[in-house]
């Protein structure tokens, strides 16, 4: 079934980058085509976990037209975050059409439009797209050896919703990320034991430094060399975070700039979870061998994994949470050639372009140290602005 206009923009995606850029697109004079896959606007940031707030701060977490009033207090909360989201569309003069899942975005070379196809057969076109779909779209599970001879539970923790749930439980968190830090954090509470499976050192920083979040010294020193940035942040790691070494977390082996550029995560900010890790509540060890029914074998230490050591201890968790990331199922979505790396992300974002794409744009695909919030609400500018010269000269 294909609708009988041609938008000028499509925008696939609305959470904060797809709001965004509907927001700047309304007032370059564009009613943009903004398409959600969820139920509802918010729906995403609705499902994270109880007590999750915002690592950015409130005074760098603004969007276009949107800023956390200040009875969100210094670190707005999830709820205070979808508050703002599902009263976007209202404030910012736009409509947001739910419930429809776009499995492809293709370009008509012929035509010179984009069209954009849903689950359901429906098809789009538009002149322009945003592609505002989050780089964390499809949970990734390991394909452990033995995982289905698992007897206990295993979740990824994008379905992780309140830690008092595992109440008396053990509960195995695998993976280093910021979201599996504050899980196991959590879990530590109220879970029997909580043990942490780290393949790679994590990078750990203060969430703020002097009550100024350490998103504003990444606003600072953002055009900064690499060098300079990295040797401010192992400063920061060694003088307001110590060394870990001894509780089964060794500093990392790579710069923070590089182990970003690898995996796109970034450092841990949680700041319980270095005094549970101290206090003995979250138990380090490496990363997962081998699972056979209700027993999990993994290498016991982080160094055994840097080290190639193979001694090996075995648990008995009633539950895994897996923060073990996400891809973005980019590939298949969208229909350009070479757009995507080997890791399924997308080479150009902002205002940039590709070659072979005529008008087609990515927003919130990147999350540096001065904030993904905020590089949403400059990117959002910067792509609006870009489409209204293009599309006006069209």
């Amino acid at each position: 079934m294909k609708t009988s206009d041609i938008h000028d923009v499509a925008i696939v995606g609305a959470g904060p980058a797809g709001l965004s850029a509907a927001y700047e697109l309304i007032r370059t004079g564009f009613t943009p085509l903004v398409l959600e896959r969820t139920p509802a606007v918010g729906d995403v940031w609705r499902n994270h976990y109880d007590g999750l707030r915002l690592n950015s701060g409130r005074f760098f977490s603004a969007l276009p037209g949107s800023k956390f009033p200040l009875s969100a207090g210094g670190w707005p909360s999830r709820d205070e975050v979808v508050s703002l989201l599902e009263t976007f569309p209202a404030r910012g003069g736009f409509t947001v059409q739910t419930g429809i899942e776009v499995e492809k975005v293709s370009h008509d070379r012929e035509r010179d439009i984009w069209l954009i196809t849903s689950n359901d057969n429906r098809q789009f076109e538009s002149r322009a797209v945003v592609i505002a779909a989050g780089a964390n779209r499809i949970p990734i599970i390991p394909e452990w050896e033995g995982k289905n001879t698992f007897t206990g539970t295993i979740i990824h923790s994008s379905q992780f919703k309140s830690a008092q749930d595992y109440a008396g439980k053990h509960v195995l968190v695998v993976g280093s990320g910021n979201s599996a830090a504050e899980i196991a954090s959590r879990l530590a509470k109220y879970a029997d034991s909580v043990t942490m499976s780290v393949r790679t050192p994590p990078q750990i920083l203060p969430k703020s430094i002097y009550g100024i979040p350490l998103i504003g010294i990444g606003v600072w020193t953002r055009y900064l060399p690499r060098a300079l940035v990295d040797g401010l942040l192992n400063f920061l790691r060694r003088t307001m975070i110590g060394d870990l070494s001894v509780y089964g977390l060794p500093s990392p082996t790579i710069s923070m700039s590089k182990q970003y550029a690898i995996n796109n995560v970034v450092p841990i900010l949680y700041g319980p979870f270095i005094d549970d890790v101290r206090s003995g509540r979250i138990k380090i060890v490496g990363p997962v061998q081998k699972i056979s029914g209700g027993t999990v074998e993994v290498l016991s230490t982080v160094e055994s994994a840097l080290n190639g050591d193979q001694a090996t201890t075995t648990l008995q968790p009633d539950i895994i949470v897996a923060g073990t990331g996400f891809r973005t199922g980019f590939p298949e979505l969208i229909q350009v050639p070479g757009i995507t790396d080997e890791k399924g992300r997308s080479k150009i974002s902002g205002d940039q372009e590709f070659k072979g794409a005529p008008r087609l744009y990515f927003i919130g695909q990147i999350n540096p140290l001065s904030g993904q919030l905020r590089e949403i609400r400059l990117e959002a500018g910067r792509i609006a602005r870009k489409l209204d010269k293009q599309l006006r000269a069209k």
